[in-house]
């Protein structure tokens, strides 16, 4: 494990493709693939129950669960399926899109063996440690290193000009938790040179979350919806507050209405899902302010009355099916319907 976390803390193209294949992604030979036939028998065997909720077939988001229920990831799109689930190494693969790996580190053997990309050059020392010797094979975007809560978090893209020393590989998507004691490194690469493509999975690694005891969790916590974070600009929140009054206004809709009609507004959700944020959430257009509700639909989902789903980026960033941003000011349904003061 030690030697699989030190590939992983390496650039994405060597890494990647080295540990997942050890952790049994197979070849993409045809040649190299196994093709096992099964007979059917007599009496079925139940099957286990799985960790992650399947998506829809439409392509909307996936939320993961590790077997040991110490981290969640959303990934981009029902094509990505797990690959590998064991204790500090889960990972994942789209055939036509790419791979995600997730590895995590603790103590002092495996932060010795850890090199963290602290600073950009630092992350250029490992892009070049993995054979690329010059500035021409590839370039780094948008270096961030910043304290989050009080850990250590640093960003990054790589955008890979030589995708002959990288096999394919066009951009790699980075992100890395680390105090003095431990890790959690993301990372994630992409096989076509896609605007699109890139921003899914930009958004999956940034959904990455610390659901067991950790003492990076401060920086990724599990996302509950109530503890989302209300930190946006003045401006924004302003915006959001006038849209809200005047939709309050035009309704001419109270409290009370709200939950009467809960029923056929919400998908039949309870009246208490009016103020629980994983049931319901107010969520406000950037372009315009526009307020409007969103519902959790069961599956991992969220979605409003017309079907329409909606993917948090992180606390405060929504985007819907075709990419239109929303902001997210961590308030329930009822924010929604309440009436204005006298």
């Amino acid at each position: 494990m030690k030697n699989k976390k030190i590939l992983a803390m390496l650039v994405m193209t060597m890494a990647l493709s080295g540990v997942l294949t050890a952790c049994g992604f197979g070849g993409d030979d045809p040649e190299e693939q196994v093709i096992v036939e099964t007979t059917p028998t007599p009496e079925p065997t139940k099957a286990p129950k799985p960790s992650a909720t399947p998506a829809p077939a439409d392509g909307q988001d996936t939320i993961y669960t590790s077997k040991d229920k110490s981290i969640a990831i959303k990934l981009p799109d029902a094509t990505w399926a797990n690959k590998s689930d064991e204790k500090d190494l889960i990972s994942f693969e789209s055939p036509d899109q790419g791979k995600i790996l997730i590895t995590h580190g603790a103590g002092e053997e495996d932060m010795s063996s850890a090199v963290i990309p602290s600073t950009e050059d630092m992350a250029n020392s490992l892009e070049r440690a993995s054979g690329l010797g010059t500035a021409s094979d590839y370039e780094i975007q948008n270096y961030s290193a910043s304290d989050v809560n009080g850990v250590n978090v640093y960003s990054y893209n790589v955008k890979y000009h030589n995708t002959e020393k990288t096999g394919g590989i066009a951009w790699a998507v980075k992100r890395v938790l680390a105090n003095d004691g431990e890790f959690y490194n993301i990372e994630a690469s992409i096989k076509k040179d896609d605007e699109n493509l890139l921003k899914k999975v930009q958004d999956a690694v940034a959904s990455f979350q610390i659901l067991g005891d950790s003492t990076l969790k401060a920086a990724a916590p599990q996302q509950t919806g109530g503890n989302a974070a209300s930190n946006g600009t003045e401006e924004k929140n302003q915006a959001a507050d006038n849209q809200a009054a005047d939709n309050q206004t035009a309704e001419g809709t109270t409290g009370e209405d709200a939950s009467s009609d809960n029923g056929e507004s919400f998908g039949g959700n309870s009246e208490d899902s009016l103020s629980d944020t994983n049931q319901t959430r107010t969520i406000y257009r950037n372009s315009d302010g526009q307020a409007l509700v969103i519902y959790a639909d069961g599956n991992g989902n969220w979605v409003d009355d017309d079907g329409n789903t909606y993917r948090f980026a992180n606390d405060e960033d929504v985007y819907d099916q075709d990419d239109v941003d929303y902001y997210y000011h961590g308030e329930a349904a009822d924010v929604y319907y309440m009436p204005m003061p006298e």
